[in-house]
């Protein structure tokens, strides 16, 4: 997940640290392993869903919701899809991540 960081001129002070919770699941199937990650946005008006994908994974792909009960729908669907076609959940995480 990206984690945006506050910058300013000299004359500016840094924005307080603050912590985002980053949710991660990662799905395994043989060698291969898909991550999906859910968080807040850099400016905190979207949840942003990314799923890393084993075959390609510089063409991981990234949706933005306005509310995170669709950001949690389409992961659902997603994960569906996944464990349809053999993935399993290999593990679940969820990270405080400082910003």
């Amino acid at each position: 997940m990206t984690v945006c960081a506050a910058t300013g001129g000299d004359h500016t002070l840094p924005a307080p640290l603050r912590e985002v919770r980053v949710l991660r699941w990662t799905f395994r199937r043989d060698d291969e392993s898909v991550v999906c990650e859910l968080g807040l946005k850099c400016d905190d008006l979207a949840c942003e869903l990314r799923v890393q994908w084993p075959c390609r994974p510089s063409d991981s792909t990234r949706e933005l919701f306005g509310d995170a009960i669709s950001a949690f729908d389409r992961h659902a669907a997603i994960e569906r899809t996944l464990v349809d076609d053999g993935w399993l959940l290999e593990a679940f995480e969820s990270e405080r991540v400082a910003r």
